[in-house]
């Protein structure tokens, strides 16, 4: 069952690893650190988010497949079908 995966999908995994060494990074050379609590939360919600959607955003789209073709069997034979009901009873 498994299959390729989408482009979209694989542009926002590899956002999100890439997000992560960007508050590596930022922590360690920006901050020398000691980063703010307050700039690591809104940090570690804000840029992940943003990179994984501007990436799945930009990424091409997989066009899917049209649903198949229905087979009836060889061995049966297709006929409308018949009305089967009684016309209504004529009133007394």
């Amino acid at each position: 069952m498994a299959g390729p995966v989408e482009a979209k999908v694989q542009a926002s995994t590899w956002a999100a690893a890439v997000s992560g060494l960007a508050l590596w990074a930022l922590g360690t050379y920006v901050f020398k650190g000691s980063v703010p609590d307050v700039v690591v939360s809104w940090t570690y919600v804000i840029v992940p988010a943003a990179l994984t959607f501007g990436a799945g955003y930009l990424a091409k789209h997989a066009p899917r497949p049209g649903p198949p073709q229905p087979v009836l069997p060889s061995n049966v034979a297709v006929t409308r079908p018949e009305k089967t009901l009684a016309p209504p009873a004529a009133p007394e």
